[in-house]
């Protein structure tokens, strides 16, 4: 029997990797963060675990793809591989995965290790982030949604003349306030100071692994790759229960953002779409996503 309960606890710890115990960014730091399995994964298993993750009803609304996570996600060699494919159905021209976390999470450590995709044109974007509900309950002047993008790779955005090409990566902050009785959405370009986060990266995303984290407590949000700090936001809005997110969205030519969401770009109508339709499907590599609270 002792030797039973002991082969079971050594199941246990191989299953919960040692190197998982402290964030790549805060090892060498006095902080103890305690890990929380329900929303951190490894994928070294043989099929994904969705005790952990949501994979059907319940994801985010998009306007210009669908998600299919059985279709679009996939364990391959310890990663998780999610694609964004072209397939119309139901209005929309593509389709995508998300892992959606079911546990939330007010503040803690959020880590993941991506490699991005091998475009150096816009079109798709990989993403970790955190979001909330939506709780049009709250009082005057109060926070409705709030959304931290740990990381954004790869947008190719245009901001105040400049054009982001592929190394130039996005940390952002989004929020919907309550004005007037109605929703009104705060994004990182008429907030920046606040809000917006840009760092130009040597490397391309698409090339290797990279370790993106960031750290979530009530006065600040702190950003970090490969361990070094490259940002931080005072925590002004960012204090509602979040669920953690990995996924892989369209971005322009294939959308058009109007209206604060991104509308569908008619493959058929377009010849600029129509002629990359052949660079589909494209998969961005998910190494392990962990996720710590302080102790």
């Amino acid at each position: 029997m002792r030797r039973f309960v002991y082969v079971l606890a050594l199941i246990a710890f191989a299953s919960h990797p040692v190197i998982a115990q402290q964030p790549v960014s805060e090892i060498n730091s006095d902080k103890t963060w305690g890990i929380r399995w329900a929303a951190s994964d490894e994928f070294s298993g043989d099929s994904l675990d969705w005790r952990k993750w949501v994979e059907q009803s319940g994801l985010p609304e998009t306007s210009s793809w669908n998600w299919d996570n059985a279709e679009n996600i996939k364990l391959a060699d310890g990663n998780a591989k999610i694609s964004l494919r072209y397939g119309p159905k139901d209005g929309r021209h593509f389709s995508s995965g998300i892992l959606k976390s079911y546990r939330t999470f007010t503040y803690g450590y959020f880590e993941a290790r991506i490699q991005g995709i091998g475009w150096n044109a816009s079109g798709a974007c990989p993403a970790f982030w955190l979001f909330s509900g939506f709780d049009d309950d709250v009082a005057e002047g109060e926070t409705i949604y709030c959304e931290i993008d740990v990381v954004e790779l790869q947008q190719l955005d245009w901001y105040q003349g400049h054009q982001d090409d592929a190394h130039d990566i996005d940390l952002n902050l989004h929020c919907v306030v309550k004005q007037n009785g109605a929703r009104q959405w705060r994004r990182p370009k008429r907030f920046p100071d606040h809000q917006l986060g840009k760092w130009r990266a040597s490397w391309h995303p698409g090339d290797g692994f990279h370790v993106y984290g960031c750290e979530v407590n009530r006065e600040e949000i702190i950003w970090f790759i490969d361990g070094a700090e490259i940002a931080r936001k005072p925590n002004t809005n960012w204090h509602g229960e979040k669920h953690v997110a990995v996924s892989l969205g369209l971005r322009k030519p294939f959308v058009t953002f109007h209206n604060n969401r991104n509308l569908p770009v008619d493959p058929m109508q377009s010849p600029e779409v129509k002629s990359r339709l052949k660079e589909f499907p494209v998969s961005m590599l998910v190494d392990y996503v962990r996720v710590w609270e302080g102790e």
